[in-house]
């Protein structure tokens, strides 16, 4: 089964949806079978992939093949299920034919030479159809997120040559659609830059995490055996990437990744599972020797690579831009391979 990795951060402009991207062309280029899921509202991650199939815009595309005819579709199905349904019949999250056709003709491929990177494009322009409006219609049925698991599962299951990733950029707010997205996810990484605005919000947002899955569990309509059915165990940290990192790092840019990195052992999260030599542990530049007892910050950083003019050593926007994999993430991507073992 693919595993499922979410980026995310509360702040917005600290690198998620070029890191969703990013990660996910370097994981096609080393042979892996990918696909990728845009529930920004912005929309910013499906403008990008549109150019891998040499679609100009995504207002372009035929609204029944979008991510949101697909989200309204298994809202609709499953909204007024109950949880004695689902454990009474072990057909009722079941979909027919017809819905499974078109969960397979919403899917775009590109292909590498061993691998492919998928997507399902999410479109900014539907009215009452937006991601935010679609979430707002999932938070007044508590099994909505029961009809996005359904659609994650037949999404992965529509690939008939296999799936290995599923990478989701999921936007700065938090609503019903990431909330299930907590639920059925395998691991998430928060990229952020070292300033004080991106980090402020990196331990509240892990703390959201862990509350959703304690508020589910607890929920009657929802929590209990219906839980453990239909998703999965908490899913794991992988790691904070630093994003943006210029060549001279500030003494302030070093301390504030070791606050953050203090406020995550305060709160006591648990530790990612990218095993130790992945992993930061001296932050203080001034004393190479200040070593902290526990890390959940990455060693690797992304490099503030923003040129756009001189041919040749273009930055990462620019590849990202013209939807192609830029070598400053091939080694966080074989971080992540490596940690899960996949």
């Amino acid at each position: 089964m693919a595993k499922i990795i979410f980026f995310g951060n509360h702040k917005g402009g600290v690198g998620k949806t070029t890191t969703t991207f990013q990660v996910g062309a370097n994981m096609a280029k080393l042979g892996k079978k990918v696909l990728l899921i845009d529930l920004d509202p912005q929309g910013s991650l499906s403008k990008i992939c549109v150019k891998m199939v040499n679609i100009k815009n995504t207002n372009d595309i035929p609204v029944e093949r979008t991510l949101n005819y697909l989200l309204e579709l298994y809202l609709l199905k499953f909204r007024r299920i109950t949880k004695l349904d689902v454990l009474e019949n072990s057909e009722a999250l079941k979909t027919d034919e017809n819905t499974k056709n078109i969960v397979k003709n919403s899917i775009y491929k590109s292909e590498t030479e061993k691998g492919f990177l998928a997507f399902i494009p999410n479109r900014i322009d539907i009215e009452n159809s937006r991601i935010n409006d679609l979430a707002y219609k999932m938070s007044r049925y508590s099994m909505g997120i029961v009809g996005l698991s359904v659609m994650i599962d037949d999404i992965i299951d529509s690939f008939e040559d296999g799936l290995d990733y599923v990478l989701v950029d999921c936007p700065p707010a938090i609503n019903a659609i990431i909330e299930s997205i907590f639920l059925k996810s395998d691991y998430f990484m928060i990229p952020t830059i070292a300033d004080d605005i991106s980090t402020s919000g990196v331990a509240d947002y892990i703390s959201n995490i862990n509350k959703t899955f304690l508020r589910f569990t607890y929920e009657s309509s929802v929590g209990g055996l219906l839980l453990e059915k239909v998703f999965k165990k908490q899913p794991e940290l992988l790691g904070i990437l630093e994003t943006m990192y210029k060549e001279i790092e500030s003494p302030s840019s070093s301390a504030i990744m070791s606050s953050l990195n203090d406020q995550l052992i305060e709160i006591n999260v648990k530790e990612p599972i990218a095993t130790k030599k992945y992993l930061r542990y001296n932050f203080n530049i001034n004393n190479p020797n200040a070593k902290a007892n526990k890390s959940y910050i990455l060693d690797n950083k992304i490099h503030f690579l923003n040129n756009r003019t001189t041919k040749g050593k273009e930055g990462i926007p620019f590849f990202t831009d013209k939807a192609t994999a830029h070598e400053e993430y091939e080694q966080i991507t074989k971080i992540i391979l490596n940690s899960i073992g996949v």
